[in-house]
């Protein structure tokens, strides 16, 4: 497929929006970008006129307040105009996205249904297994080892689920639909690149649904060149760079390889201030990295001290890739199934 070898076709991370990787992403990237122009309108004019007021009204400049309604039309017609623009919003461009997307949930034959429960500060992820067919849950079966989603190790059809703590693994070009709950507190399940936020409530579940687009696999996003980036290494943090690698081999003044390619800053932020210190102590000004895995789940709810380290790895696959991380994840216990 064409699409396959243009992974750069998908878009780039910019100080915009990151690259929609969803069908239905377009509509609400146009939507997001005509509320933004217009708020830069509102507030461009509205700035003005709060500087002209500052002068024009100003202490000893205006004599006596005049106590009375403004009785021009100008202001009259502003108002009435932004109002009339707003309902333009609402009706014609807001509502019609909302009712198409949420007026439309994939068919229950036709979708891959996975479960996230989110925690302090971990998402976890539950897949039907061969059958089909989510097993069990209960919280009186949760332990932080094996069973983070409470599987009923008695209930037959849970003995081929999958879980998977912190790893999202989807396909593409299927309809997508996740079943979105919590343990603890309120989180907020987001994919930047897909267009999706769900808040995460204890005791229910509610479901969001997307289909990837055709092509965006996770193995040619990250060959695209569209998502390198040059950091200098005296203003850079490792902080910023803590998804990242190296695009190429970085070498010292005795030729040593102070950063290989594919390679990343360490794992701690002690780690990384001193790499990035050795990088500058031998001459290297510029680094060109790019992120380990382009596409992450994140949390958009604040839901503790550490509601920073709540991300996952989002994996997106072909169908054939799809079948193969499927079948060399399920529990051996049900290889006859």
């Amino acid at each position: 497929m064409e699409l396959l070898a243009q992974a750069a076709d998908f878009g780039t991370y910019t100080n915009w929006m990151p690259p929609n990787l969803s069908v239905h992403g377009e509509r609400i990237d146009t939507l997001i970008d005509i509320l933004h122009y217009f708020m830069a309108v509102l507030f461009v004019g509205w700035g003005i006129f709060f500087a002209y007021c500052l002068v024009r009204f100003r202490a000893g400049a205006a004599g006596q307040a005049q106590y009375h309604p403004v009785s021009g039309k100008v202001s009259k017609y502003a108002e009435v105009g932004v109002a009339i623009f707003e309902a333009v919003l609402l009706l014609g461009f807001s509502i019609p996205v909302w009712g198409e997307y949420k007026n439309n949930p994939p068919a229950a034959d036709e979708r891959i249904e996975v479960r996230a429960i989110g925690e302090q500060f971990q998402w976890n992820f539950h897949y039907p297994g061969p059958d089909g067919v989510f097993g069990r849950t209960n919280a009186e079966f949760i332990d932080n080892v094996g069973n983070t989603v409470g599987l009923d190790p008695n209930d037959p059809a849970g003995k081929d689920d999958i879980q998977t703590i912190g790893e999202l693994h989807l396909p593409v070009g299927k309809p997508i639909y996740i079943r979105i709950t919590s343990k603890d507190v309120i989180h907020s399940f987001a994919i930047p690149t897909m267009r999706v936020k769900q808040d995460a409530i204890p005791g229910m579940e509610v479901p969001v649904w997307f289909t990837i687009k055709e092509g965006a696999t996770t193995k040619n996003l990250l060959k695209s060149k569209s998502m390198n980036e040059d950091f200098d290494t005296a203003k850079v943090t490792w902080y910023r760079l803590r998804h990242h690698v190296a695009s190429k081999d970085y070498t010292g003044k005795a030729g040593q390889v102070v950063l290989a390619a594919g390679d990343g800053l360490g794992l701690s932020r002690d780690a990384g201030e001193k790499k990035l210190r050795e990088l500058r102590d031998n001459g290297v000004t510029t680094i060109n990295m790019h992120p380990a895995n382009p596409l992450e789940v994140i949390c958009a709810q604040l839901c503790g001290n550490s509601h920073f380290k709540m991300k996952a790895q989002l994996f997106t696959y072909d169908d054939a890739g799809y079948e193969a991380w499927k079948k060399s994840t399920v529990p051996e216990v049900i290889e006859d199934f």
